[in-house]
């Protein structure tokens, strides 16, 4: 009797039980066979993220008509790598075409993308403003980013409904890592995939990333830029002896990056004159740098900028949170806000 029951307790043991409901995969899962890249991904959920097989260069490989490049943490045209004319790149995946122009030597940009995911149209114009417009077919999502020229960078996304949706968000900064800081996932839905054609593979969240983890392991290390001796500086800039004047745009130039986020601020100063303020701006575009950010020289960029601080903090610890902050307050700057 003992052995029938251990030979009747193998068989149930060796039979396949049938899953409950919950466990059974849907028609749509078993119809969408997983990424081959090995993501885990089915291709239904794959499709719209782009992160598994990133769409090729087309217009923006190597030898394309345009070559844009990310310096001070702003997306910009590399005025020495353009040609004058329109192209076409048509495949499988997606369709687009760029058009560059130029005047007096500067390019001019207007590019439109579609796939079955979205439509982009980007916009940069002679030395001024640079524009993306992007709509996620599917959802009528809608996002757009205005990079304005020595200005903030504006990024919003919204629905096109009249129904209050959490889609709706708008964020500002002086840098495209401001923009990644507050609102990654619309970066990620809307600019992503393009920008890390633009900018030859890399990528901005990746890049982000990366420099706040440098920020934050080595923000002993950081140059520690004054706001109380760059606001001195900049009022010497009016100074009645040009010697005086010189000395100034000369410190102030040896800060390197650390100090353009208090030249920037400066410029809102009420008792700047017209002297003052064409230095400053000489001062910003003098950039010593002629190769691409990296994570090391954006966490210089960002060493004395408050906001970005700002932003960071709110995915720090308690240590990480007051290192930061006896940083910015060495630099002269407010505290930040727990």
């Amino acid at each position: 009797m003992r052995f029938s029951h251990l030979i009747a307790l193998t068989i149930l043991m060796a039979m396949h039980i049938p899953s409950t409901l919950a466990d059974e995969s849907t028609s749509d899962e078993s119809l969408s066979p997983p990424c081959l890249t090995g993501c885990g991904h089915s291709k239904k959920d794959h499709q719209p993220c782009r992160q598994c097989q990133p769409l090729p260069a087309g217009v923006f490989c190597e030898g394309g008509p345009i070559r844009f490049r990310l310096m001070q943490g702003r997306l910009e045209i590399d005025p020495m790598r353009y040609r004058k004319g329109s192209e076409e790149h048509q495949c499988e995946r997606f369709q687009e075409t760029i058009s560059v122009s130029a005047s007096s030597g500067i390019p001019a940009v207007y590019y439109s993308f579609h796939d079955s995911y979205q439509d982009i149209r980007l916009t940069a114009e002679y030395g001024g403003a640079l524009r993306i417009e992007s709509t996620i077919l599917a959802t009528g999502e809608q996002g757009e980013l205005i990079q304005l020229p020595n200005g903030s960078i504006q990024f919003r996304t919204r629905r096109l409904t009249s129904t209050p949706s959490d889609l709706n968000e708008s964020c500002q900064g002086t840098t495209l890592l401001h923009i990644v800081g507050q609102d990654e996932d619309g970066f990620n839905v809307h600019l992503e995939s393009l920008l890390s054609r633009l900018l030859q593979g890399r990528s901005l969240i990746e890049l982000t990333r990366e420099t706040e983890t440098y920020l934050r392991d080595n923000t002993h290390r950081l140059t520690t830029v004054s706001r109380e001796h760059v606001d001195e500086l900049v009022t010497q800039l009016r100074s009645s002896k040009s010697s005086h004047r010189r000395a100034a745009v000369r410190e102030l130039t040896s800060f390197g990056s650390s100090a353009v986020p208090l030249l920037r601020a400066s410029l809102s100063r009420h008792d700047l004159d017209t002297e003052q303020i064409a230095r400053i701006q000489l001062i910003l575009s003098n950039r010593a740098r002629i190769d691409e950010d990296t994570s090391s020289s954006l966490a210089q960029l960002m060493a004395a900028d408050r906001s970005y601080w700002q932003i960071l903090a709110k995915r720090m610890n308690k240590n990480q949170w007051l290192i930061a902050n006896d940083h910015v307050m060495r630099c002269g700057l407010e505290s930040l806000s727990p």
